[in-house]
């Protein structure tokens, strides 16, 4: 459908481009009412819907159902602004060297200014975008135009694009300047068991129970007059597993699953602590992840987050649950008042008999592999087991993990180029030997160990901290 020019204008007139330059170059004191005067002139008689959220991503959700669309184009057309990016199949999932013969990257063309026409619901549209920069940070604004007795027809599809905007389908919310659906870390926690992460057996079913009950538990809170919400903590040095519990945690619920991992947003991060807790508000009950507390929360946010977390707002039916790898670096007014984090799960290095059941678990999976591990020196895989916990004393579940990998990697190259494989049970050793060096010794291993301070009215004992309502 073509576009007509404004009627004072010539057709080649880019008033698009006019528009946007006035923004940027800080002559118009309001960008969002010039560019809508601008497209109101392009179509007089017809219906225009204007719409300034940031989030509106009516591009999206046109891409989830199919509908096709094109970017206007032609001598009555002002100029586009188009954006290629490489898909993300391609950035993430593709390793090795390019081949001659092989298929380029797919491009995704989006547009950034200007305007593009669809089909939807028996109606046509012309949608305009813009995207610019004022005083506030980054600036969106979108029109929809089309032709119409009333605005039924654009009303029905922003109300479609804000619901499926409000879904989750086999996707995380994830807040990183703004909120975002995210496929990739769905697909990530669905790898989770419970069984594959190693914990002390009360610790792992304490866990377990204070994250399914909650869900389970509103009348109990409400015949209590307790509000409810929860806040849980896993503490502990990188590479223990508090991540692997927290995608267990996720996979685990039915509930929406709301994952931080940034303050900041284009509005300073008291903005971006606002919206957090607004999304998690609007989607409960669900989870929301605050990965590396310590990181996140600053000396000038703290009274606002603090707020937010425990303030007049209700945060009915949230379960806030939390990481760090630095509780020393936490105000105590976060740490210590039960009603915001009223469970603390301390994930210390992992015990002789922990290490025996990793190993065995990674020996078991080279044997399937076709990897011969007993010999004259270990008969069974349990005695080369221990043997290789014992000498894995103060290390974390992640080095390991690089323990086996490193060893099946050493294999494959040997096997890529035709050199026969060494004894199996030496192997592992000299690649205990390697990482050994960069082991840190010196981790708290025990919640003793920690600042006591710390802690000041919880419970304790040797491998969880823990303070639960209805104990």
């Amino acid at each position: 459908m073509p576009v007509s020019a404004p009627p004072q204008a010539e057709a080649t007139f880019d008033w698009i481009a006019m528009g946007l330059e006035d923004a940027y170059g800080g002559r118009s004191i309001n960008t969002h009412y010039h560019l809508f005067q601008y497209v109101k002139m392009q179509h007089p008689d017809r219906q225009i819907i204007s719409l300034d959220d940031p989030n509106f991503d009516v591009s999206g959700f046109l891409a989830s159902q199919n509908v096709a669309s094109d970017i206007l184009a032609g001598e009555q057309v002002p100029k586009q602004h188009t954006v290629l990016t490489r898909s993300d199949y391609y950035g993430r999932f593709r390793r090795g060297p390019v081949d001659d013969d092989e298929t380029p990257p797919s491009l995704l063309k989006s547009l950034r200014n200007g305007v593009f026409e669809i089909d939807y619901a028996s109606t046509h549209f012309n949608i305009y975008q813009f995207h610019w920069m004022d005083y506030q940070g980054p600036m969106r604004a979108t029109y929809l135009v089309f032709e119409a007795e009333d605005q039924t027809a654009g009303t029905k599809l922003v109300q479609s694009v804000y619901q499926w905007m409000d879904t989750l389908k086999n996707e995380v919310w994830v807040f990183d300047q703004v909120w975002r659906k995210d496929k990739a870390m769905y697909q990530a926690v669905q790898s989770a068991e419970w069984k594959d992460i190693f914990l002390e057996a009360d610790m792992r079913q304490d866990l377990r129970r204070d994250t399914s009950v909650f869900f389970d538990s509103e009348d109990v809170y409400k015949s209590l007059n307790v509000a409810w919400k929860r806040g849980i903590l896993l503490i502990g040095a990188p590479g223990n597993g508090k991540t692997e519990a927290i995608k267990a945690i996720i996979k685990g619920a039915y509930v929406p699953c709301l994952y931080v991992k940034s303050f900041k947003s284009p509005m300073g991060p008291e903005q971006g602590i606002r919206a957090i807790f607004t999304r998690a508000r609007q989607s409960a009950p669900c989870i929301l992840v605050l990965e590396d507390l310590d990181s996140l929360v600053e000396p000038t946010t703290r009274s606002f987050f603090l707020n937010e977390l425990d303030g007049l707002e209700s945060n009915h039916g949230i379960l806030t649950v939390a990481t760090t790898n630095h509780p020393e670096k936490i105000d105590q007014a976060i740490l210590n008042r039960p009603s915001r984090f009223d469970t603390k799960y301390v994930f210390n290095l992992p015990s002789q008999s922990l290490r025996t059941e990793y190993i065995r678990a990674w020996l078991l999976k080279l044997e399937s592999l076709g990897v011969v591990i007993v010999g004259d020196q270990y008969p069974t895989i349990e005695e080369f087991g221990h043997e290789l916990s014992r000498r894995t004393e103060g290390w974390s579940f992640a080095y390991l993990k690089e323990l086996f990998v490193s060893f099946q990697l050493t294999r494959a190259a040997l096997q890529s180029t035709g050199k026969p494989a060494g004894d199996t049970v030496q192997d592992i050793f000299h690649h205990v030997e390697t990482l050994g060096r960069q082991v840190v010794i010196g981790a708290p291993s025990s919640p003793e160990e920690l600042d006591p301070t710390l802690f000041d009215g919880l419970a304790r004992n040797a491998a969880l901290v823990r303070h639960v309502m209805w104990h």
